[in-house]
């Protein structure tokens, strides 16, 4: 808007000039008018500039009059053009981050805003302090909207969004334990981006990716989680060598078993005449390789390893 009333001035003082110059002598006519065409011309020059403007990817421009009433807004890339008495705003839709960790200073810029670590209470009563790391987009629909409601997108990150992202993970914390922040934070994250997700979206905002980077307790309550894992690896230890005895007393006792049953079913299935049998039948194999065999009656029978020959 500086840019137009300069121009107006040069404008106007061009016509001064000029019409001046009707007053002077005419030898110096020409020159006093000739020198009113140089203030016309930057006039001319700087009003045209004010009716342009460029557009980058990834950006919304907002066009508002001179009496800051909203004209429209666009999302194309390139050349575009406007009244003078127009001015722009700049909208960022690219991803943008928030991120608050550790003991950062909160900075702003545009849609982005860094702060300090985020403290929260579990629904266990123990307060940590967490790391998280919020990326989001803007609808290009929403700008209008969100620059009539906040103003600038820095102003709108620093007083709207980035105290939703504390708040959000701050009421989420009371959903879980001590135990699942500790061993399953995705839980948590998830319902966080959820919860976010949820709320930005009737102000044209995707959330893209949420993550609680880091989950610090202090040291007695992590020093008694540690006890507490190690005792219940110890307990999981001790059931699990009971079961394996327990597994291997049954084995043997079932190996045993079988090895009863099978000698139970030969002692039954021997009768004296198959055992007589099967002592002849060997006795019969002994003498097919030529041995002699002597089964004196009422003794054990000899084997003699030469062979019977006939003279």
């Amino acid at each position: 808007m500086t840019n137009v009333f300069i121009s107006i001035i040069l404008i106007l003082l061009a016509i001064v000039v000029f019409v001046g110059s009707f007053k002077v002598h005419i030898d110096h006519r020409l020159f006093v008018r000739l020198g009113s065409l140089i203030p016309l011309f930057v006039g001319i020059i700087s009003l045209g500039i004010g009716c342009i403007y460029t557009q980058d990817i990834g950006e919304v421009i907002i066009t508002r009059n001179w009496d800051g009433a909203l004209i429209n807004s666009t999302d194309s890339p390139g050349l575009h053009f406007k009244s003078p008495l127009e001015t722009t705003i700049s909208y960022d839709t690219r991803n943008m981050l928030i991120n608050f960790y550790t003991d950062k200073d909160y900075s702003y810029d545009g849609g982005s805003a860094t702060g300090p670590q985020v403290t929260i209470n579990d629904k266990s009563g123990a307060k940590a302090d967490i790391d998280i790391q919020v990326v989001y987009s803007l609808n290009p629909s929403s700008a209008m909207k969100l620059y009539a409601d906040y103003g600038t997108q820095t102003n709108y990150t620093a007083s709207y969004l980035s105290n939703d992202v504390r708040s959000v993970a701050r009421e989420i914390s009371g959903q879980f334990d001590t135990i699942t922040m500790l061993t399953d934070r995705a839980k948590y994250t998830d319902a966080v981006e959820a919860s976010l997700a949820e709320k930005w979206e009737a102000n044209g905002l995707h959330v893209e990716q949420v993550s609680v980077q880091e989950v610090r307790y202090p040291e007695a309550i992590t020093d008694k989680y540690a006890q507490a894992q190690a005792a219940e690896i110890a307990r999981s230890q001790a059931i699990n060598e009971r079961e394996t005895a327990k597994v291997e007393a049954e084995t043997k006792k079932i190996n045993a078993q079988a090895e009863a049953d099978a000698n139970d079913i030969i002692n039954r299935s021997l009768s004296d005449n198959l055992i007589q049998q099967h002592y002849i039948d060997a006795l019969i194999d002994i003498g097919k390789n030529g041995n002699l065999v002597v089964v004196p009656e009422g003794s054990q029978p000899i084997v003699g390893s030469g062979k019977i020959t006939s003279e």
